[in-house]
């Protein structure tokens, strides 16, 4: 499975120097540029909790990347990340995202992810626990079987239909030994 190696790209990434825009003023919803327009457009909302897993987690920032939809993951002249969301969860640890499933790519056997960091606010980052698609052709039964042993099958997002919008729910709980970013 290459969920370890893809995090620690995307951990590589932030040592780079690759920025992941934030604007000033941030509220509990962001979309990626252009979602709608993509083949595969969904939203993924819920609520973020403390380590208690009942505490909601005020006005944390919670930042998405991912591939486009070709599987590669594209910059800006600015080096930033062109396929990055970013928001701050409200009172009640609330957050949305509209996104789209991003790509893989088959010649190095990426599976299709979404990657996320959180920031305290005390300005801590750590790295989330990748988010996977049910539908991912390179999401082996062996792969499932793994995360289901070391991790949480509920990471393994399953799209829905609600009216004409694919949704997913995605409550988090901050665990207590995520890995530290910064």
């Amino acid at each position: 499975m290459k969920t370890n190696l893809n995090l620690s790209i995307f951990t590589i990434l932030f040592c780079l120097g690759f920025s992941f825009s934030q604007t000033s003023v941030l509220s509990n919803t962001d979309a990626l540029p252009g979602y709608k327009s993509k083949s595969q457009p969904f939203k993924i909302s819920g609520t973020l909790y403390m380590s208690d897993g009942t505490t909601p987690a005020k006005d944390y920032i919670i930042t998405i990347n991912q591939a486009n939809e070709k599987g590669d993951f594209e910059v800006n002249k600015n080096k930033e990340l062109v396929t990055s969301a970013t928001i701050k969860t409200d009172a009640s640890g609330h957050y949305n995202f509209y996104t789209y499933v991003p790509g893989n790519d088959r010649l190095y056997n990426k599976l299709q992810e979404i990657f996320m960091k959180v920031q305290t606010p005390d300005g801590t980052e750590y790295a989330m626990p990748t988010l996977l698609f049910d539908k991912d052709p390179m999401l082996t039964k062996r792969c499932r079987k793994q995360i289901a042993k070391k991790s949480d099958v509920t990471r393994i997002l399953k799209l829905n239909k609600e009216d004409d919008t694919s949704v997913v729910n995605r409550d988090m709980i901050l665990a207590l030994d995520l890995e530290r970013i910064n």
